[in-house]
């Protein structure tokens, strides 16, 4: 029998080491489509913005999951949960794959996004299993594991695309979430609900409930999310950008601007030890001007592979100040509601992730590079003054 876990008792090596490939390669899912935007709308005979709705519409689909399907693990065994998704997203990968036109691409993304929440499950548990000692180290470990797998999925999509077709990326994906449930199902113990006897409808409730109990959650998850769509106004429009003259880059070099990325996911490994030293509002604060910064040189430099290089760089490393920092303080807020109040944080995040892919595309449609760009700022000026009316959260001494 698995050992089960319980509040601040530890996890070993080998449970975190799985719930991070967990979580990179299931959050992955939601980003291979990403730079094969271009290619998927010729392939399927739609327009820029056709395609731009699958990338939209799997933010969509992973936001619906963290508000019916998360809330099921205070009452439901959070493993068997895990497991049925890793089954879910697996099918709806290959229906993917598979599609014949635009509208089962749509449905099957919407299906994939919200099948491949598990990292919710993950960061959470971490939170508030791990011992006091280790607790913001090893969210770390997940949370970079969890960029990883957004910037990592652009990468390999974009080579394997590049080299046996788009459709091959979500066979690929398919057959790693089967992995994935093989993992989970050998390394991950059950939990008891922490609230068995509790009505469904009273669980999505209680977000609301906790949304208003908390004014800290409300400032924390919009700022957030804010940037989160200034993040997602770039990497949904890039592989329109830099298809056209004068990069006419491939998919494989698209993808592999992920590598820049991965340079800004280190952020994690130098600021997790100071957020609860300096606080999140500060961070965000960061983190926000960060985002400006490098859509200004996304802008003047958007002819030059140097300039969007530097302006991916910085945009990575200013999301990872603002995501972290933010994560971080609100899970603190109540434990024994820590998977709901990260539904709600996680929930309003991606509606920005959402809005910034929906956004970009319509942008890019009608104004292109410029209009993105402006989008993209506009966005993180609004994070920027959502921060400056927030409260400090409460942080240890």
């Amino acid at each position: 029998m698995k050992r089960e876990l319980a509040p601040n008792g530890g996890i070993s090596f080998l449970l975190l080491a799985g719930l991070s490939f967990a979580t990179a390669v299931s959050v992955a899912n939601c980003y291979y489509n990403q730079p094969l935007l271009e290619t998927i709308a010729q392939s399927l005979g739609v327009s820029r913005l056709c395609a731009s709705a699958i990338a939209a519409l799997t933010q969509a689909g992973y936001v619906a999951g963290l508000l019916f399907i998360i809330p099921l693990g205070d009452m439901f065994s959070r493993r068997k949960i895990i497991l049925t998704n890793s089954l879910v997203a697996a099918a709806a990968l290959i229906c993917i794959g598979i599609s014949t036109n635009v509208y089962s691409a749509w449905i099957a993304s919407l299906i994939a996004g919200a099948a491949s929440v598990m990292p919710q499950f993950f960061i959470p548990l971490v939170a508030l299993d791990s011992t006091p000692e280790y607790k913001v180290r090893n969210v770390g470990i997940v949370q970079a594991s969890l960029l990883v797998g957004i910037l990592a999925s652009r990468i390999f999509s974009g080579l394997l695309a590049d080299a046996f077709g788009w459709r091959s990326v979500y066979f690929a994906a398919a057959a790693m979430m089967i992995i994935c449930f093989a993992l989970m199902f050998k390394i991950l113990p059950d939990q008891q609900a922490v609230a068995a006897k509790s009505k469904y409808a009273d669980m999505l409730k209680s977000l609301w409930t906790l949304l208003k109990k908390y004014p800290y959650l409300r400032f924390a998850s919009i700022r957030a999310s804010l940037s989160y769509g200034s993040f997602f106004a770039l990497w949904s429009t890039l592989s329109f950008k830099m298809k056209q003259p004068p990069f006419f880059a491939g998919d494989d070099i698209i993808g592999a601007l992920g590598l820049c990325g991965l340079a800004g996911a280190a952020t994690v490994v130098f600021i997790s030890s100071y957020i609860y030293k300096y606080g999140a509002k500060i961070f965000s604060a960061i983190g926000a001007v960060g985002i400006i910064l490098s859509w200004l040189a996304a802008l003047i430099g958007h002819d030059n592979y140097a300039w969007i290089i530097f302006a991916i760089l910085v945009l990575d490393a200013g999301m990872q100040c603002i995501h972290l920092s933010n994560q971080t303080s609100v899970v603190a807020l109540d434990s024994a509601a820590i998977n709901r109040i990260n539904t709600v944080y996680m929930s309003v995040y991606f509606v920005g992730g959402a809005l910034g892919t929906f956004v970009g595309g319509l942008c890019w449609q009608h104004w292109g590079w410029t209009g993105v760009a402006a989008s993209g700022i506009m966005f993180a000026a609004a994070s920027l003054i959502v921060n400056a009316l927030a409260p400090l959260e409460k942080r240890k001494a």
